[in-house]
């Protein structure tokens, strides 16, 4: 899930014009956790974003960038990653004219509480990302037949692969939508019991999914996949007990 997170704060980050050499985060729901980043500002991207609707200024922010000022984000807490422990500073190693220093300053009390939003809203897609699935077993289907009983449990994938298809633009849709917690990837078992006691059992290593968790049982493409796991689960448990047939339907 790191791999994931880091990868989509970059991204994001990246198409703001905000560094991501050094990006921090914790979300274990505890005082102080949040996101933060620090670095060098692509103070362009910055301009064009923030001063969409003032062109005067983005044209003198433009000009004093070309003569090489530059907007630095520092961390100002070394306990806490939070959105309000950054800090956006100037370098004022650039000869300004008096108008490209007014617009550098209107930039970074732009940049100042942009960077506050931006922290926040990753932070939620953050925790949004965690929660797409359960981080400990959670029983979604619970049956019994006779003797027998079926539970059907699934649990978040504590290493998601980064999307790889080959296809550039769907693999950073993708990206995105994990992201943002739209959709996310589970460890399936299936294990069959006899009077509480497990007989038989089937894995597997992961199973994608958009929307939901708790919706996944109503989703046909997770129910032929359990089936196929239960397919193995009863063939297990016919060798282990000698059974000619066995068939339970999840």
């Amino acid at each position: 899930m790191s791999e994931i997170l880091q990868t989509y704060f970059a991204l994001v980050l990246g198409s703001l014009g905000y560094p991501v050499d050094e990006i921090r985060w914790s979300l274990g729901y505890c005082q102080g956790d949040g996101m933060r980043f620090s670095g060098s500002v692509d103070a362009t991207i910055a301009a064009h974003r923030l001063l969409a609707d003032k062109p005067v200024f983005r044209g003198l922010v433009l000009s004093a960038v070309e003569k090489g000022e530059r907007i630095d984000i520092t961390a100002s807490d070394r306990h806490y990653v939070h959105e309000y422990t950054m800090t956006a500073g100037r370098r004022y190693d650039a000869d300004l004219t008096l108008a490209e220093d007014k617009a550098m300053s209107l930039l970074l009390s732009l940049v100042e509480e942009d960077i506050v939003r931006i922290s926040q809203r990753l932070r939620d897609d953050g925790y949004a990302c965690i929660e797409a699935a359960p981080s400990e077993a959670s029983i979604v289907i619970d049956r019994t037949f006779g003797d027998f009983g079926l539970k059907v449990s699934i649990q978040q994938d504590e290493e998601p692969h980064l999307p790889d298809s080959g296809e550039a633009l769907y693999d950073l849709v993708d990206m995105i939508e994990f992201g943002k917690g739209r959709q996310g990837i589970v460890m399936v078992s299936v294990r069959i019991e006899r009077e509480g006691e497990e007989i038989g059992s089937a894995h597997q290593g992961t199973y994608p999914f958009v929307g939901s968790w708790q919706a996944l049982t109503g989703q046909l493409g997770f129910r032929s996949y359990v089936r196929e796991l239960l397919g193995d689960a009863c063939a297990e448990v016919r060798e282990i007990l000698g059974m000619t047939g066995l068939t339970l339907a999840a």
